[in-house]
């Protein structure tokens, strides 16, 4: 997400705070799609997050000193929009 970030300021500034005029390149369109393409990465990097967690533990019966077995377990969490 924080490349993003970095392109929707960037695009920001050329579109609002730069006033240069150049016969070469328009500031202000290439602060929009700046802009427009920051917007996209941060809005694919929370479309996109997923995490996953695994958990193991060992099971023993009362009054045991070693384990009858062991048990793991994946759980995935997705955030949905």
């Amino acid at each position: 997400m924080g490349p993003g970030v970095v392109l929707a300021v960037l695009g920001a500034i050329l579109t609002f705070a730069v006033r240069a005029n150049t016969s070469v390149i328009n500031l202000t369109i290439v602060g929009i799609i700046l802009m427009v393409a920051g917007g996209g990465m941060i809005w694919h990097a929370r479309k996109g997050s997923r995490r996953q967690r695994i958990v193991t533990r060992e099971e023993r019966p009362a009054g045991s000193a070693t384990p009858t077995h062991t048990v793991r377990q994946t759980i995935e969490e997705r955030d949905i929009d």
